[in-house]
């Protein structure tokens, strides 16, 4: 599956010379009314749930995606008002989530968690698929990650941070397979400045935006290929 992933220009370079992109922690999610917490009647409940849901979010994180890259208000939005740009992936059919989208928080199959006890992977699921209807536009494409086998580092603030890796090559192990960039409209990146961030060995397809008066979409033009100069060397991961 074709997935985009919106970000400012300078995590862009970062992702692509250490090769991973940052898991999104469920805590850390743009709605906080995900996983419909907030719609259930007693608060007795709610706080149960809301310590489950805590216990969740260390177990797991996610990957956001869009499946399209058109719209302006993603790129406003994850791409620093069209100065970033998007990474363009193919995923596994397999671990792709797609998000539905829905006219309320409140989901009777809470009572199975509550009389469960506990949030388990297929719940984890389950709730990461599902959204406020408001958030429509964005056409997401999710991926779950366990963090127990994934990559971590403690950044400044002394917080987990965790990391999906990703690769260029198609014979590549690597769920994430980047296989291109494009640009947003005010983006100032050249392609000298991807082509330091890449190995010598890689080549990465890149496409330039403009803003469409008449449709008011964003539209990629042409790839082109910006092949790397980097030697083989140690990463050095920076959070």
């Amino acid at each position: 599956m074709i997935v985009y992933h919106f970000l400012p220009a300078e995590f862009a370079l970062r992702a692509l010379r250490d090769r991973r992109l940052k898991i999104a922690r469920l805590d850390e999610l743009h709605d906080p009314f995900e996983f419909g917490l907030a719609g259930y009647p007693d608060a007795d409940v709610r706080n149960g749930l809301e310590t489950m849901k805590n216990r969740l979010n260390e177990q797991y994180g996610v990957l956001c995606f869009s499946c399209i890259h058109h719209d302006p208000v993603l790129w406003s939005r994850y791409a620093d008002d069209h100065r970033g740009v998007a990474l363009l992936f193919e995923i596994p059919d397999d671990r792709a989530i797609t998000v539905s989208y829905q006219p309320e928080y409140f989901d009777p199959r809470l009572d199975a968690v509550i009389r469960r006890g506990h949030f388990d992977e297929r719940d984890a699921s389950y709730w990461v698929s599902t959204r406020f209807a408001s958030w429509c536009q964005e056409q997401e494409i999710r991926m779950i990650c366990g963090l127990s086998d994934h990559f971590c580092q403690i950044d400044a603030r002394g917080k987990k941070v965790y990391f999906e890796s990703l690769s260029l090559e198609s014979f590549g192990v690597d769920a994430l397979k980047l296989i291109g960039l494009i640009r947003g409209a005010h983006c100032d990146l050249k392609s000298t400045d991807i082509a330091s961030e890449l190995l010598a060995v890689d080549t990465l397809l890149v496409q330039d935006t403009r803003l469409d008066r008449s449709s008011f979409q964003v539209i990629a033009g042409k790839a082109y290929p910006v092949t790397g100069e980097r030697s083989f060397t140690t990463c050095c991961f920076r959070v």
